[in-house]
């Protein structure tokens, strides 16, 4: 296996510099959003409404024995939040309420910390070239397993774990999330029940950051004789065993999940004795509950009411600049939308400073493709050729022989008004209130935008269970996604080969010099020709328009001024991601 840099082949054993070199690169673009944080100012430490980020400093170093006292120990945190899961395995759906919710009772091979470090959970050390770890030519990945790692009915965390798992990602049978990275491994080694060895068809630039990055590993003795069909309805998914920090505990649909302490975790706490998430839908009556005490937190508060927040006695808010991407997809399989005029025209009469400033207050910027603009993988060909533009929207369509013949201000096509229908969660107020302002926006140029939303249980669901977006029942979807540090995860939401219910490409896109080049990007390990790939590929995006980007989130998350070491996440891992170490100060007052 090779690889071509500046016109020249090179063999690959001298990737393991230039990977590291790379890797150091993105660190420094990821410092902006600490920046970002401080620019948002820290508050004074006295005072219990603070606005704070998530580049809090506090950290737990010490690990708790099991069976020994630690100050740190118990208490009980009640976390409000407007969206519920599906069911709590991300291998088979990723809604991020559930990823919330799985980072406390699973475990993964790595994640990010609040500074976007990938750093090891589950296995010892995060496999290198210079540790022994990669092999020279990229194909071979050794894994250690924490020794003392186990299940949540005592059984140990081994290899043959790790094995089912990722044969689980494969099996034609079950419709996981996405099979990228998983499909392209040879083979998997067991040598001891604490070590696991893959060997891969192909180069795969980011398989350390992808490798049970998302999914966590799973329980083989519980679910191997589940696989098949009927995997979803296993019991296992609304009653799951891990091996992560806390237990979980019990499910009452459409109230609340609560988890309690792992006594028996290999890592570091976990400190509190329970933590409790109760579902609220209505952004109203979740601060209400954050006022009379009965909520002790809120993750993702609605940015219309930080002010309400900000006057909540013993709250701090911290505001988290994020890399979700807020974004409409383009069914590529509907009539209308087939044709790249129609797409082009509707990003093109998208004026996305009215929704930041209307919705968002200017807290959330607009975007104008999936890469941050401080991502060394940015470029801005998407907002030179699809900035606001009206009359340049109304002759696309007109091109596209979509014209208003009588004089109702709707365009018509043989005979056939110009109607798409918007869908989006439902209980999310400023998801509803940025339907009307795109509502009022496309009807400038002649397009009639009907709004039909969902239960995000249903929008999100699985392939299996009819998902809204899986299953392809949609004209143009509203949602926000997280888009990873390494951009070698668009082949899972572009290609045409990750079409549902093999990935999610949930606009159903396929181009297939884009899929040659995703291809390509996921192989290519320096960044000089990556950055060159993925250009090309930021370029058709922003010509073929399967999607419209329109906003960069940024969280806003409520917690007690008692709750230490709370550092908000960007990334997918999530706000969760160091729960083990949170903690309740009681010098510092309870709610």
């Amino acid at each position: 296996m090779h690889e071509r840099d500046d016109g020249r082949v090179r063999p690959i054993s001298s990737i393991g510099r230039r990977v590291m070199s790379f890797r150091r690169m993105v660190s420094l673009w990821l410092a902006f959003f600490m920046a970002v944080a401080v620019s948002c100012g820290q508050g004074e430490e006295g005072n219990r409404n603070k606005i704070n980020t998530f580049s809090s400093k506090e950290k737990s170093s010490t690990r708790r024995h099991p069976n020994s006292p630690d100050s740190r120990s118990g208490g009980r945190l009640v976390i409000g939040m407007q969206q519920e899961p599906e069911i709590l395995n991300e291998a088979v759906n990723s809604m991020v309420a559930g990823v919330y919710v799985c980072n406390l009772i699973f475990s993964k091979f790595v994640k990010h910390n609040e500074r976007m470090e990938l750093k090891p959970d589950l296995v010892t050390e995060i496999p290198t070239v210079e540790n022994g770890g990669i092999s020279e030519n990229y194909l071979t990945y050794t894994y250690h397993l924490r020794p003392e790692a186990r299940w949540h009915d005592g059984s140990p965390v081994t290899s043959l774990d790790v094995k089912f798992t990722s044969e689980l990602m494969v099996n034609p049978d079950i419709n996981v999330e996405t099979r990228q990275g998983w499909d392209i491994i040879e083979r998997i080694e067991t040598p001891d029940p604490h070590t696991v060895v893959f060997h891969l068809r192909e180069v795969y630039a980011n398989f350390v950051g992808d490798c049970f990055y998302d999914e966590s590993v799973l329980p083989r003795h519980l679910l191997e004789r589940f696989l098949g069909p009927g995997f979803q309805g296993a019991v296992f998914h609304r009653q799951p065993v891990g091996s992560g920090p806390f237990l979980f505990h019990e499910w009452v649909p459409g109230s609340h999940i609560t988890v309690k302490a792992n006594k028996n975790y290999y890592g570091d706490g976990p400190f509190l004795e329970e933590i409790v998430i109760k579902f609220i839908p209505d952004g109203n009556s979740l601060v209400l509950q954050l006022e009379t005490g009965e909520l002790m937190g809120v993750d993702n508060a609605p940015n219309t009411l930080m002010d309400i927040i900000t006057s909540v006695p013993g709250v701090t808010l911290y505001k988290n600049p994020a890399l979700f991407n807020e974004h409409l997809d383009l069914n590529c399989e509907n009539l209308i939308l087939q044709d790249r005029r129609v797409r082009r025209a509707l990003a093109l009469a998208t004026k996305r400073e009215e929704l930041s400033r209307k919705i968002y207050d200017g807290i959330w910027i607009p975007a104008f493709g999936d890469d941050h603009p401080r991502s060394p993988y940015f470029s801005d060909v998407g907002m030179r050729i699809n900035t606001y533009d009206p009359d340049g929207a109304g002759r696309l369509l007109q091109e596209a022989g979509w014209m208003d013949r009588d004089g109702d201000g709707i365009r018509e096509k043989d005979g056939k008004p110009l109607t798409l229908t918007i869908t989006t969660t439902t209980g999310r107020l400023n998801r509803e209130r940025t339907e009307l302002v795109l509502k009022e926006q496309y009807r400038r140029i002649g397009v009639e935008l009907a709004i039909q939303n969902h239960h995000p249980t249903l929008l999100f669901a699985s392939y299996d269970e009819g998902g809204v977006l899986k299953r392809g029942m949609f004209d143009i979807a509203l949602y926000a996604s997280l888009t990873p540090p390494d951009p070698s995860t668009k082949e899972g939401s572009y290609s045409a080969g990750f079409v549902p219910p093999t990935g999610q490409n949930y606009s159903r896109f396929r181009n297939e010099e884009l899929s040659r080049l995703l291809s390509d990007g996921s192989k290519t390990v320096t960044f000089t020709e990556r950055k060159r790939i993925y250009d090309e590929v930021a370029r058709i995006l922003a010509e073929e328009v399967p999607i419209i980007p329109l906003l960069w989130v940024t969280q806003l998350d409520a917690m007690p001024v008692s709750l230490r070491n709370y550092r908000p996440n960007p990334t997918q891992s999530g706000d969760t991601w160091n729960a083990n170490e949170w903690w309740l100060d009681d010098n510092r007052g309870q709610r």
